[in-house]
């Protein structure tokens, strides 16, 4: 009970946001009535359309929302005054138009992605409602341009000066706590405190976290704080964070195998190595030099006391010092990307094993969603001009405006039907207020103040409610709907019948975009989830099949997104799905082993590389039989490969290519064969000795 009142009360800082917000409202009006503006609660709207309690993510809505402002009203210039005569085509033209810039929006999947949104539907809210005086197609757009503006402006301006939230410092304690908890996870993984389930129930918040800071971070880039200037290296660290989790994952299978192969029991210098580490990472420090020299003479004995005990404890001694390698490395960057994102310092980074770095992040695009997603707001307008068309009704221009706003607004979602419909229900409660509002309380008003008074009484509630998020969906629809219901303008219209036939048609508009989504475009969280997890095994097969180096880096971060968008879906799958029961980290840590293969294969000798691309080709029919059979298990074809490779990269002279190639290998065998003994053949053990007998000599 206790915490249900204190998700639903407000906090001071929910009522600074919502007065904040109210105050830029009034003057967004005050200014509109002023300038003798067309429509002034446009930039009423606007102001609550753009409302973000953290300034820098206000900013960077706002300017987004003007650029897709503007070129949506460019775009209503060229349109209707060429098809006005042909409302079919136009309808076609702009249902066209939304369809293609909400598939480019669904695509970016940045903050980014709002002004190509907003592109769209710009023509639609511009464009539909002037099909009967084409004469205004080039006044009403720029009248809209202005007043979003207007509207922008004061929102931004009352946003960054009166009493300022920063996302710096939310992301700051952001990455603070995601730091902690990745020590924790790595930390249970060590010593085994925790079971499979719990591990990868960490894994996955910790994956969801990472993706979502990278689309936090670009509102830094418009805050007024300190680290707006080291978004750059924010950027390294989300990559760091990121490269982190596969290998923390990769740690609890291998310590897993080492332990079945010693029969429960780690070497002294193991058990001491993994003291030590656990003890760097509880700490929260990085190591200096002395350490560092320490800790690789542990690594060095761990090896050599494994290869003491049989050949396969060897291999899983020298993969895991390895992973250790990258850990300590990747965690030692992490606390120096930290505290210069802090101090604003550029110290050097310890871990390039996966290569530069890059700008822009390489991040998983649905395609076939994004024209599913477009397909459903091109059916929506038809639906809504086609009544309209046909009934001849005067307003029902607003019904094809808001069917096509609707489905942009909630095409993220797999399922927006939900979420669309409460929408409804919060618009046809605004109507109510609305129409007692207007009807009931403003003909007693006389003048600015006292209808920035009343307005008060309903608006600031409203955005207490927008800034908590599981209510916020209430606020944001009656704080933008209601001014546009009103219609607020310089002077009191009681027109009944314009008022009932427009915010009638908008409602009609909201229920044809949730019939047709319940139809056509709502999918459910398991299918999107299992589209996802497709094209990361689609993934692997391409890297399996393709001879040259693969760019790790890109891969790695593509492949870490995909499980970042899986793991926030997994609470909504059924236990027996073929998605819930698939190793997402274990599909992960296999691509990129493969891709580790790869890059090894081209410096081994030409029999090597025989038996490691039938290694290769049975990860590529695996993954292949996967895709059409998500249960599938890997066979022992692939066993035997694996086995016949690993073999002859023992017997092979020393290299780092030879190292590189068995360790992944290595890894390969026991991720996907956890239960599969290795037992090296007698024959292969005496001529590999002699062999190096010779090479000695």
């Amino acid at each position: 009970m206790t915490t249900s009142h204190n998700t639903i009360t407000p906090s001071i800082w929910d009522v600074v946001f919502s007065i904040k917000t109210f105050v830029a409202a009034m003057l967004a009006l005050l200014i509109a009535l002023c300038f003798d503006l067309t429509n002034p609660y446009w930039a009423v709207g606007t102001v609550y359309i753009v409302a973000h309690p953290l300034s820098g993510a206000s900013t960077s809505k706002a300017i987004y929302r003007l650029i897709g402002t503007a070129v949506g009203g460019a775009m209503t210039i060229i349109l209707v005054p060429n098809l006005v005569d042909a409302p079919e085509l136009l309808t076609l033209a702009i249902a066209l138009w939304m369809a293609f810039c909400l598939g480019v929006s669904l695509l970016d999947r940045t903050p980014r992605s709002y002004s190509f949104m907003l592109a769209g539907y710009t023509t639609a809210l511009t464009g539909f409602p002037i099909v009967a005086s084409p004469e205004t197609a080039f006044t009403y757009p720029v009248a809209r341009v202005e007043e979003i503006a207007l509207g922008i402006i004061c929102a931004a301006l009352v946003s960054r000066l009166v009493f300022p939230r920063h996302a710096g410092p939310v992301l700051a304690a952001r990455i603070d706590s995601w730091v902690r908890d990745v020590a924790a996870l790595a930390i249970s993984t060590l010593n085994s405190n925790d079971k499979g389930d719990a591990l990868q129930a960490a894994a996955r918040k910790l994956a969801a976290d990472a993706v979502d800071l990278h689309s936090f971070t670009t509102h830094v880039a418009y805050d007024t704080s300190g680290l707006r200037d080291m978004v750059g290296r924010t950027r390294t660290l989300q990559q760091r964070m990121v490269a982190m989790l596969p290998v923390v994952s990769g740690l609890a299978d291998l310590l897993n195998a080492f332990r079945k192969a010693t029969d429960g029991k780690l070497t002294a210098s193991a058990n001491e190595l993994i003291g030590r580490v656990t003890e760097l990472l509880s700490n929260e420090a990085s190591y200096g030099e002395t350490e560092r020299q320490e800790i690789l003479a542990l690594m060095e004995k761990t090896e050599k006391e494994g290869r003491e005990q049989q050949e396969w404890i060897g291999l899983l001694a020298h993969n895991f010092t390895s992973r250790l390698r990258d850990l300590l490395q990747i965690w030692s960057d992490c606390l120096a990307l930290r505290e210069d994102i802090e101090t604003g310092g550029r110290r050097e980074l310890r871990w390039q094993r996966f290569g530069t770095l890059f700008d822009r992040a390489p991040i998983h695009r649905d395609y076939g969603m994004a024209i599913h997603s477009g397909l459903a707001v091109m059916l929506a307008t038809f639906v809504a001009s086609a009544l309209w068309i046909l009934t001849g009704w005067p307003q029902g221009g607003a019904a094809a405006m808001m069917a096509g706003v609707l489905c942009c607004i909630f095409a993220t979602m797999d399922d927006p039907a939900p979420m669309m419909l409460k929408f409804v229900y919060v618009s046809i409660f605004t109507v109510a207020v609305a129409f007692v509002f207007q009807f009931g309380l403003m003909p007693l008003l006389h003048g600015y103040l006292s209808l920035a008074a009343a307005l008060g009484l309903v608006l600031i509630p409203a955005g207490m409610l927008m800034s908590k998020p599981s209510l916020m969906i209430y606020g944001l629809g009656f704080g933008v709907n209601f001014p546009n219901m009103l219609a607020l303008q310089d002077r009191l219209n009681l027109d009944l019948s314009s008022f009932l036939n427009s915010n009638i048609a908008m409602v009609v508009g909201l229920a044809i975009a949730c019939g047709t989504t319940v139809l056509v475009r709502s999918v459910g969280a398991e299918w999107t989830a299992y589209r996802v997890l497709r094209a990361g095994w689609a993934d692997i097969v391409a890297v399996a099949r393709k001879s040259d180096a693969p760019d790790f880096a890109r891969l790695l971060y593509r492949m870490v997104d995909r499980f970042g968008l899986v793991a926030p879906r997994l609470a909504q799958v059924p236990v027996e799905s073929a998605v819930a029961q698939n190793d997402l980290l274990g599909d992960l840590r296999n691509g990129l082993n493969t891709m580790e293969l790869q890059r090894h294969r081209q410096l081994l000798t030409r029999d090597s590389r025989a038996d490691v691309d039938e290694v290769l080709s049975g990860i590529a029919g695996f993954y292949r039989h996967k895709q059409k059979h998500g249960h599938a298990q890997p066979g022992e074809g692939l066993l035997k490969a694996i086995d016949t490779s690993l073999v002859d990269l023992i017997n092979q002279n020393p290299s780092s290519a030879v190292e590189g190639a068995r360790r992944a290998i290595t890894s390969l065998r026991y991720n996907l064969y956890p239960d599969a003994r290795f037992v090296m053949p007698d024959a292969t053990i005496q001529a590999g000795g002699q062999q190096a007998k010779e090479n000695a000599a």
